[in-house]
Order: structure tokens, then C-alpha cells, then sequence
């Protein structure tokens, strides 16, 4: 992959999770509805949508240039899960734990649950939270839900990409048994990511189609929200499936339609990217030490936030509305995601010898091991 490429990449998926992170401050618990015209243009969820797509794509390289074989895929796909999911989990404990010691009546709400319920723990651990109809919060930590989405599509891949013949189409139905709907609804998503990125290995055009590519995405996107589009899809949805159905069955998916339409401008915008990159972004270069460093933080960014986000929203001080004080709640999600992240980053390769010794007492053949 062009160094351009790969800090560009890295710069989008943090830049996304930044903007999940302000998408979900400007909730009206958080920020008194200052900010509710972000709320409003669900920039947050479109970022998730960025984050399928370049996930595929991902994913798609590694195999492809790692030439990973069906253990260490299975190995790095895990361990870099595990790496951070068990400590979002344990951090999200601890801190509603605290907020709740601090500020009981501020998690005496519909979206706190309670971890003396700790199937939620274990829903999450396992990847089952948003099967089917299941939709599991672990505690205050409302982001989850889209590890179970990421995880599925991992096993996907798998079965796709491993077997062949009978097998494959065994296995596959196996792995789409168990995701249901919602998941199924989205799979077309990260599935783009994949086909982009081998498209991207042979796709020839000029440099105006380029640019064309990379810069007509933005504009297109910045008309649906002018326009209104998204939200008229997701309300004729709602009105045309019922509100019943559609939270009890797509819930995290109800967006779906103008979803494939935004993969389309995702995908568009980085097969662009792979011809504007040769000759331009050099300024990317210059940067590529703390893009590569703020990257390495994004999946903590992640899954640290949320609970992070109600903790100092129950204890900082000042009105809700104060701004001084959004910048506060954002700061300190910052520097306890600079530091946790950082440790959890660092052990992460620990992870993975954790997974590469546990397969090693149960299977008789040595992994081949590959770094991810």
C-alpha cells in the first residue's frame, strides 16, 4: 500500500472515531442540547459506515500482502479484539462503578445497566450482543454494539476466504445463521471494503477521474444532508416497517438504506485516493509520526469514550450547557484514552502470544505465525 495511502487511512479512521466521540457529547444529558443540530445530521452514525468500509478493506490487504494462513488470521483477528474489548469492559465497570458511588442519580436511567447483570459482560465478551433480536449494552457503554457487527464480519471473511466448495458454503451459512438481520443488513457495507480494496490493486484511470473520484463523494454527501435525504429514508423506513419492527429487528441497522449509498461514496472516494496519493498529499509525510501515533489510539477512542463521556458528565462541576465544560468532558476522555490506550497498545503483541500459546496446547500443528 502507498505510505500516502496507509497515513491517509489512518487519518480518516481517527478523525471518524473523533467525530463518533463529539456526536455522542452533544447528546442533551451531556452538552443541555447546545449541540443538538449534530445530533440532528447523524454524522456519528455516517462515521461507523466509514469505519465498516475501511475495515474490509483492511482486512482484505493484510491477507493479501500478509499472506496470513487460516490460524493466524484467526490469532491476529482476535488478539487485536481481545487487546482492547477487555479492558473497554473493565474500564466501564470501574468508572460507572465510581460515577455511580459519586453521582447515583445521574445513572438512574433507561440507558444504564446495572453490571450486577454480568450476562452483559460476558453477551459482549462473546460477540452475541446484537444477534438477531438481542441488544445488549454492556453497562453505560453504548458503542459496543458494533463489535459484535465487526466481529461477525471477521468470521465471514473467514469462511469466504479459507474454504472452498461444500465447506465454504457450510460454514458460511453457519456464521449467517448466527448473525440474523441486523447484521446481514450492514455485511454489504464491510463487504465494499474488501471488493475496493482489489479493485484498488488494478484500477487504472486518469488523474482528473482521480480526483473526480476522491473529491465528488464529499460533495455528494454534503447535498444528502443538505437535502435532507438521510433522514427521509430512515423516517420512511420507520413509517413503512413500523417503529416496532424496526427497533425490535434492525435497531443499529434502521439506517441501511441511505448506508449502501454512503459505502458507494466511500468506496469512490478511496478507489480516488489511490490515484491522487501518487503525486499529491506530501504533506501527509510530514505528519506521518503523530498520524501513525493518534491512529494507534483510535479503537480505544472507540470503546474508551462513551462511559468516560457519563462519568465526568455526572461529576464535572458548572452548567451543562457551559461550553468551557464540553471542552472539558472532551479533554478528559482524551487524556484517559492517551493513557490507558497506550498501555493496552503496547501489551497488544502480548495478547496475540497469549492466543499463539493457547493454540499451540490444543493443536498439535504449529501456527505460522504473522503479525497484523
Amino acid at each position: 500500500m502507498n505510505n500516502r495511502v496507509s497515513l491517509y487511512l489512518d487519518l480518516l479512521r481517527f478523525g471518524a472515531a473523533f467525530i463518533v466521540m463529539l456526536s455522542h457529547v452533544a447528546i442533551e444529558r451531556t452538552s443541555g442540547g447546545v449541540w443538538q443540530w449534530v445530533r440532528d445530521l447523524h454524522i456519528g452514525s455516517d462515521s461507523v459506515i466509514v469505519f465498516f468500509v475501511l475495515s474490509g478493506y483492511v482486512i482484505a490487504y493484510v491477507v493479501d500482502q500478509k499472506r496470513e494462513d487460516k490460524t493466524s488470521y484467526m490469532i491476529n483477528r482476535l488478539s487485536r479484539l481481545y487487546s482492547v474489548v477487555v479492558p473497554a469492559l473493565l474500564l466501564t465497570m470501574f468508572v460507572d462503578w465510581l460515577g455511580i458511588l459519586m453521582a447515583p442519580e445521574f445513572y438512574k436511567t433507561f440507558w444504564y445497566i446495572p453490571f450486577s447483570n454480568l450476562e452483559r459482560f460476558f453477551a459482549s465478551f462473546f460477540y452475541i450482543n446484537q444477534i438477531w433480536t438481542i441488544n445488549i449494552r454492556p453497562f453505560s457503554n453504548g458503542p459496543f454494539w458494533s463489535l459484535s457487527y465487526e466481529f461477525w464480519y471477521y468470521m465471514m471473511f473467514f469462511t469466504l476466504f479459507y474454504f472452498q466448495g461444500t465447506k465454504r458454503i457450510l460454514l458460511t451459512a453457519l456464521v449467517l445463521a448466527i448473525m440474523g438481520i441486523k447484521l446481514w443488513l450492514m455485511a454489504p457495507i464491510w463487504l465494499m471494503g474488501v471488493w475496493t480494496y482489489r479493485k484498488s490493486q488494478t484500477i487504472e484511470h486518469s488523474k482528473p477521474m482521480g480526483w473526480f473520484l476522491f473529491l465528488a463523494p464529499i460533495a455528494l454527501y454534503a447535498l444528502i444532508k443538505y437535502f435532507g435525504i438521510s433522514a427521509a429514508l430512515l423516517e420512511w423506513t420507520r413509517s413503512t416497517l413500523g417503529p416496532d419492527v424496526v427497533y425490535k429487528w434492525l435497531r443499529f441497522s434502521d439506517e441501511f438504506l441511505i448506508s449502501y449509498v454512503y459505502m458507494i461514496l466511500v468506496s469512490m472516494h478511496f478507489l480516488g485516493l489511490v490515484t491522487v496519493a501518487k503525486d499529491n498529499l506530501a504533506w501527509l509525510e510530514r505528519w506521518q509520526k503523530p498520524i501513525r501515533y493518534w491512529a494507534g489510539l483510535t479503537f480505544s477512542l472507540y470503546l474508551f469514550h462513551y462511559p468516560l463521556m457519563n462519568f465526568f458528565t455526572a461529576v464535572f462541576p458548572g452548567e451543562i450547557t457551559s461550553v468551557w465544560r464540553h471542552l472539558a468532558i472532551v479533554v478528559g476522555i482524551m487524556i484517559v484514552t492517551v493513557l490507558v490506550g497506550n498501555v493496552t497498545e503496547r501489551h497488544k503483541y502480548k495478547v496475540r502470544d497469549l492466543f499463539r500459546w493457547l493454540w499451540n496446547t490444543i493443536s498439535p500443528e504449529q501456527p505460522k505465525a504473522q503479525t497484523a
